[in-house]
């Protein structure tokens, strides 16, 4: 009796936990940093993929970008993501660029929540490279 007890609340355990599919590392794009600008009623995202390269002196760091431009922030983050073979990971963002006054309206669409948040009048490409 308690052996079936014991079934029964496992089966009911994972039918009412849901597991994320199984991703390979090397499928995965971990963003480290997002630029946004804003220019002309047209959106430009700039995503900072970060590159761990294993050497004899431990690991290093290259990175890639994507851009992708539109009339929304959800429209280019959509183009950049139809661009790349990889599933986009931002759960580990360090850092968004941006020169669009409320920052709020961008967390909120992308569902970030980055701990440094830079405003700036600076080109954001430049500004993304150089942190």
């Amino acid at each position: 009796m308690k052996k079936i007890i014991i079934i029964i609340l496992i089966a009911i355990g994972a039918i009412l936990v849901k597991i994320p599919p199984y991703v390979e590392l090397n499928n995965l794009a971990i963003i480290e940093s997002i630029g946004i600008s804003y220019n002309d009623e047209n959106y430009t995202i700039w995503l900072k993929e970060m590159l761990p390269i294993k050497d004899q002196n431990g690991i290093n760091y290259n990175f890639k970008y994507y851009k992708g431009s539109s009339n929304s922030i959800e429209n280019a983050y959509k183009k950049i993501k139809s661009k790349t073979k990889k599933k986009l990971y931002l759960k580990r963002i360090k850092l968004l660029i941006t020169n669009v006054g409320e920052s709020e309206k961008i967390t909120k669409e992308l569902k970030i929540n980055p701990p440094s948040i830079l405003h700036t009048n600076e080109p954001i490409y430049k500004e993304l490279k150089d942190n």
